[in-house]
């Protein structure tokens, strides 16, 4: 019997050993979230369970489980889902069981992480300006990424999102206008969904500078009025975009009310400064004007009247000067020991009189006082009786007309000799210089040492601070190109531009902008504003004219305005400073055209004789389209004609 038992047990044991089980295929290296994880396994003989597990570091999960009556092939799949997961991460293997064998795949990575490339158009961006942002996803399985993205900038809340395809994406965010100066972080993400639940995800950084931009120019006094003789306090401050101060420097004027410079410099900003207010500066309004990178502020303030006198003794006279900055006209108070006198004087600005003091021979105490100043002096006087006299001056004095006799004879002498030489040389003059009859006037010919005058061309503006120039009313041209130019289009441009400097014009390149400005100091007149609607409504003719002939097109808006201009010519240069808003609405309707001209009301009021035009409203603004041209000289001599005929009618009739 125990034979019998040790053969069916050894029977029982080879059939268990000889059930192998062992997998067919290879399994992938990495697994995302939402993958489906495949794999086949082959028994050697049916009749056992089967079972299949996915082992991680801290999880367990079973994926099959089925008794094998027949299959000795097994294929065997799972959805890595969220729900499924439960949160595992990391290496994983595959252990199979087959009645007592078991089999292990090789290790596996299960990720939920997706691999992002993100890069900006640029790394330094102005306030206002858009942020172009691309990026490439990739999952951990090398699959590129079909899903979302969302960027958001640190510290603006400014968002945006959108999705992804085939891995790539791309955004634009627009920064504020009053954004701070300074770095900031943009986190940028990308994730895959399952539902309304997020499975795989990707995040990176990438940093951004915000440019500081000077955006705004105070003039800062420590009052509004100022009393002679004290010091006026100013500072500049210079703000940027977020309305945060700017370190740097900034150049001051101090002009008066007629323009001229009191005091100019340069100050650093934030950084006190003093003005001294000299007792006898005329009273009335007086500008602080300031410029700092690119941007110009000004402020008034007012000097307040001072009538003020300084008294003064030298041996025995009284010298009384206004030293304020009105009329002097004071009741002064003389103590001379006892004896008070009083004298009423009127002085103009820096005027001074002078009194002669008496009194009997001795020494005494004076005291002069006009109620707000007071002085004493200790002097020597003579006389018979206490007194005070004026003491006269000039030549108009009764101790001076003796002068004044001897210096008419002179002049007289001097007159008489002059004009008998004169008309000695009467002919003789006319001889060497004579006379032609030209047109309806008379004009000297000249000789060959007189030199004539050769204007300067200026061709080119400089926009900067000028301090000391002239200030004009002063006609100006803005062509704006709107688009990029070929060199066929570049070359044609700038022969419009030559033409404009026939006109005796200066050019001024401001990125887009082309300024053409008619300069009196330049044309040698007041009147350019028709010129300069000519000269544009000339520039739209050539570069329409252009554009029917050519197939790199230029596209255009010109504007005329008028408005007030500080320039002086300096290096060959017209150097111009732009009062107001000249240049801003110059640029304004330069971007508003469309391939013609448009006149702004200021020009458009100084040329009402000569230009006919439509008149138009456009966010805002008040513009005019030109109509036509009036020829102002044919229509003088259609008069005339018209007239003389008239005359010589009514003269016939006569007859």
């Amino acid at each position: 019997m125990k034979k019998l038992a040790c053969f069916i047990l050894s029977i029982f044991l080879i059939s268990t050993v000889s059930a192998e089980i062992w997998f067919n295929s290879d399994m992938n290296s990495v697994y995302n979230i939402g993958d489906k994880l495949k794999f086949s396994v082959s028994v050697s003989e049916v009749g056992e369970q089967l079972k299949a597990e996915l082992v991680c570091k801290n999880k367990t999960k079973t994926i099959f489980l089925k008794y094998l009556d027949n299959e000795t092939v097994i294929d065997i799949s799972q959805s890595l889902t969220k729900t499924f997961l439960d949160g595992i991460i990391g290496q994983c293997k595959i252990v199979t069981k087959y009645g007592l064998n078991r089999a292990e795949s090789v290790r596996f990575l299960i990720s939920d992480a997706i691999f992002l490339n993100v890069e900006t158009d640029k790394l330094n961006y102005a306030p206002g300006e858009k942020i172009n942002v691309k990026g490439e996803a990739e999952k951990a399985n090398t699959q590129l990424l079909e899903g979302f993205f969302e960027i958001i900038l640190s510290d603006v809340n400014i968002s945006t999102t959108g999705i992804v395809e085939k891995g790539k994406f791309e955004a634009n965010l627009t920064l504020p206008e009053n954004i701070k100066a300074g770095n900031y972080i943009m986190n940028i993400t990308v994730y895959e969904k399952e539902g309304e639940e997020i499975t795989n995800k990707g995040e990176k950084k990438a940093s951004i500078n915000v440019k500081q931009i000077p955006n705004k120019l105070e003039v800062a006094l420590d009052s509004q009025s100022v009393k002679p003789g004290n010091d006026l306090i100013f500072k500049i401050l210079l703000y940027d975009q977020s309305g945060a101060m700017i370190d740097g420097e900034a150049s001051f004027l101090i002009e008066n009310s007629k323009e001229n410079s009191l005091e100019k410099g340069l100050i650093k900003i934030d950084e006190s400064k003093r003005f001294s207010i000299e007792k006898n500066l005329s009273s009335g309004y007086y500008k602080l004007k300031a410029y700092s990178s690119g941007i110009y502020g000004e402020r008034q303030f007012y000097v307040e009247e001072n009538e003020e006198a300084k008294f003064e003794i030298i041996n025995s006279t009284l010298i009384i000067k206004n030293i304020g900055n009105v009329e002097y006209n004071k009741a002064v108070q003389i103590s001379i020991g006892n004896v008070v006198e009083v004298i009423n004087t009127k002085l103009a600005v820096g005027e001074e009189k002078k009194y002669e003091i008496k009194a009997p021979h001795g020494k005494y105490n004076l005291t002069i006082t006009d109620g707000k100043n007071s002085v004493s002096y200790n002097a020597l006087l003579t006389g018979n009786i206490v007194g005070i006299r004026e003491v006269e001056e000039g030549f108009f004095a009764k101790n001076k007309i003796l002068a004044w006799v001897f210096l008419i004879f002179i002049m007289g002498m001097f007159v008489f000799t002059a004009g008998r030489r004169i008309l000695k040389r009467k002919f003789v003059l006319s001889n060497k210089f004579p006379l032609i009859k030209e047109g309806r006037g008379i004009i000297k010919v000249k000789t060959s040492e007189e030199k004539e005058s050769v204007p300067i061309k200026i061709r080119e503006a400089e926009h900067s601070l000028v301090l000391q120039g002239q200030k004009h009313d002063t006609a100006l041209i803005c062509l704006k190109v709107k688009n990029e130019l070929s060199e066929t289009a570049r070359e044609n441009l700038k022969k419009v531009l030559n033409n404009a400097h026939k006109g005796k014009a200066a050019i001024y390149k401001s990125g887009e902008y082309n300024l053409i400005i008619f300069s009196p100091l330049i044309t040698r007149t007041l009147k350019n504003h028709v010129n300069a609607v000519k000269t544009a409504l000339e520039i739209e003719k050539t570069l329409k004219e252009y554009n029917k002939n050519f197939k790199d097109k230029i596209d255009f808006g010109v504007a005329v305005h008028s408005g007030d201009i500080v320039s002086r010519i300096q290096d060959n240069k017209l150097k111009f400073t732009s009062l107001g808003n000249t240049l801003t609405i110059s640029k304004k309707l330069a971007d508003i055209s469309e391939q013609e001209v448009l006149l702004s009301k200021a020009i458009h009021e100084k040329t009402l004789a000569d230009i006919k035009t439509e008149k138009n409203e456009i966010y805002g603004m008040e513009i005019f389209k030109v109509k036509r041209i009036i020829d102002i000289d044919r229509n003088r001599m259609f008069v005339q004609d018209f007239l003389k005929r008239m005359e010589e009618e009514t003269r016939e009739k006569q007859k």
